[in-house]
C-alpha cells in the first residue's frame, strides 16, 4: 500500500546553450522524514531537466497512478504486527478515501443513457407507466452481472452498496493482494472501471470513497492542495467548515444487502465499521 508519510517539492535550475534559464519542479515522496523526500524531488527535478536539456522531450505529467497520490494522511490502521492495513487520506478535490491494502473494493458504474434511449422510454411510459427507465434498466442489468459474478465463485461472500453512478462492492469473505494477476482477473471480470483497475495495481491497494463530492452536496471547489503552508491551511480550513455543513446531508452510498454467503473477515470487519459509519450508508439521504 503505497501512502507515504512525507512529501516535499524542489526545482532544478539550469542554463541551456542559448542561456537561456530552464527550471523544472518535481514532487516525491518518502517515508523517512521530509527532507529526505526533498531530496529525492530535488535529484528528480535535475534528472529530467538534463533529459530535456541533451534534447529529450519536455517533461511530462504522470499517467495516473503510476507514482503515489500526493494525499493527506488523516489516518492509519495497524494490524496487531503494526503493520498498515489502510488508511484514510484526502484526495485531490477535498474527500475522505479509504485505503485498504488487502480488502477488496469494487466500483461498479451505470452506463450512462443516450439520449435515444431516454426519449424512447418517454414514449413508452405513455403506454406503460411501469416500464423501467434505462438509469433503472442498466442499475438492474449491473446487479443481476455481480450476482452471476458472485455465484460463479464458490464461498465468496460480498456486501453491495448504492452509489450516486453505480454499485460498491466489498468482497469480505477474504483478503486479496490488490497487484496479483488473480485479483486483476477478478476485477476486469466483474466489469470494474479500467483506471480503478490499473490504479489498484499500480498503488497497491483497494480504493473507496467515504464522503460525498463536493459538487453533488453544492459546496464549493477546493481550492488549494496538499502539503499546506500557513496560508493554504487557513483557506483550507475554512472550505473544510463549508463542505462539512454541506456534506452532513448527504449519504456516500446506501446499503443494499449481501450477496453469496454471510462469510466476514476479520480484517474486513472492521473496515466495515469504518466505512459504513463514514458514508452514513444505513441514513435515509440523499446520495452525492
Amino acid at each position: 500500500m503505497k501512502i507515504p508519510a512525507y512529501w516535499s517539492k524542489a526545482t532544478a535550475t539550469e542554463t541551456d546553450r542559448k542561456g537561456k534559464e530552464c527550471s523544472f519542479t518535481c514532487w516525491r515522496s518518502s517515508e523517512i522524514s521530509e527532507s529526505d523526500a526533498r531530496e529525492s524531488a530535488l535529484a528528480a527535478a535535475k534528472r529530467a531537466l538534463q533529459r530535456f536539456l541533451a534534447g529529450g522531450e519536455p517533461p511530462g505529467r504522470y499517467s495516473y497512478g503510476e507514482t503515489p497520490l500526493r494525499e493527506e494522511v488523516v489516518q492509519r490502521l495497524n494490524d496487531g504486527e503494526g503493520k498498515p492495513f489502510a488508511a484514510v487520506t484526502r484526495n485531490s478535490y477535498g474527500v475522505l478515501v479509504l485505503n485498504t491494502a488487502r480488502a477488496m473494493f469494487i466500483d461498479l458504474d451505470f452506463p450512462l443513457a443516450t439520449v435515444g434511449e431516454s426519449l424512447k422510454h418517454v414514449f413508452v411510459r405513455l403506454f406503460n407507466n411501469s416500464a423501467l427507465s434505462p438509469e433503472e434498466r442498466r442499475a438492474q442489468e449491473t446487479l443481476e452481472r455481480l450476482k452471476s459474478f458472485v455465484s460463479a465463485r464458490r464461498g465468496w461472500s460480498v456486501r453491495v452498496y448504492r452509489t450516486c453512478a453505480g454499485l460498491r462492492c466489498l468482497v469480505t469473505h477474504d483478503l486479496f493482494d490488490p497487484a496479483s494477476d488473480e485479483t486483476m482477473d477478478h476485477l476486469r471480470s466483474v466489469g470494474a472501471d479500467p483506471l480503478y483497475v490499473r490504479l489498484c495495481k499500480a498503488q497497491e491497494c483497494f480504493r473507496a470513497r467515504l464522503t460525498p463530492k463536493p459538487w453533488r452536496c453544492r459546496a464549493d471547489r477546493i481550492s488549494v492542495k496538499w502539503p499546506r503552508d500557513a496560508d493554504e491551511q487557513k483557506q483550507f480550513e475554512a472550505w473544510l467548515a463549508g463542505y462539512d455543513s454541506r456534506a452532513a446531508g448527504y449519504s456516500t452510498c446506501h446499503f443494499l444487502g449481501a450477496s453469496g454467503g454471510d462469510a466476514v473477515h476479520p480484517e474486513v470487519a472492521k473496515l466495515i465499521e469504518l466505512h459504513d459509519a463514514f458514508t452514513k450508508c444505513g441514513d435515509k439521504l440523499s446520495l452525492a
